[in-house]
């Protein structure tokens, strides 16, 4: 089961979040309490619940696993996409200085990259929590989704598709980028499929899965569809996550 976090104060305020920790609203709390409710309502429990290392991630992790249970562990591959030089500014700020067609391009396609950060930010930020306790290229500079494509994949071959196969059940809460690179990797999605996949907050998105690890059902089904399909479409509308 996937789970994209709760809204965030930076979610709130419409701004390229990326690496920045920010926490959770009351509104974000108040819509993890709901997505846990309905989880436990279907009787599913995870053996694990999977989280990056960013607070948004692991307190949406925490709320949930209070409701259904399972060991929350943390794996810095799971953090959201570094947006790079576009960090924390507002997206609708980029959109009218830079124009529509490269702000899509930075946000949608599979292989745009903001500009880096500069290099004294990155050390800077590499001393600072959660990164000081993590390997340097836990902070990129700057990524494409590509970028974050190929980061995800040694947990999906390695830790999480190793579990799965031995049969435990996990959940795996995570990022708007972060979780469309996982999808991207166990629907063998294009990168036109990629562009337009959109994942709501708080939203559980349950895949069942052959023994290889090939989905049953291409794209999952969500828990809510009707609610997810249209905060979906919201996000599609602004540009995509």
């Amino acid at each position: 089961m996937l789970l994209r976090h709760g809204e965030s104060a930076a979610n709130a305020l419409g701004l390229f979040t990326g690496i920045l920790d920010v926490g959770l609203t009351p509104h974000g709390e108040q819509s993890c309490r709901e997505a846990a409710e309905r989880v436990r309502s279907t009787g599913w429990r995870p053996d694990v619940v999977l989280a990056s290392e960013l607070v948004r991630s692991w307190h949406t992790a925490e709320i949930v696993a209070a409701a259904v249970g399972g060991e929350i562990v943390r794996d810095w591959r799971l953090n959201e996409r570094s947006y790079g030089a576009l960090t924390g500014y507002g997206k609708r700020e980029v959109a009218e200085r830079y124009g529509q067609d490269l702000f899509l391009h930075w946000r949608r396609s599979f292989d745009g990259r903001p500009d880096p950060l500069p290099e004294e930010t990155v050390a800077l930020w590499r001393t600072l929590p959660p990164f000081d306790r993590l390997p340097p290229e836990a902070l990129a500079p700057t990524e494409s989704l590509a970028d974050v494509v190929e980061r995800v994949r040694p947990l999906w071959t390695g830790a999480l598709g190793q579990a799965l196969r031995a049969g435990r059940t996990v959940l795996v809460v995570a990022h708007g980028n972060s979780l469309r690179a996982l999808c991207a990797l166990v629907d063998d999605l294009s990168p036109e499929e990629l562009r337009d996949l959109n994942l709501p907050n708080a939203r559980p998105l349950v895949y069942e899965l052959a023994p290889d690890l090939t989905p049953l059902h291409r794209g999952g089904r969500y828990l809510d569809p009707h609610l997810a399909a249209a905060e979906a479409a919201v996000i599609a509308a602004q540009g995509g996550t």
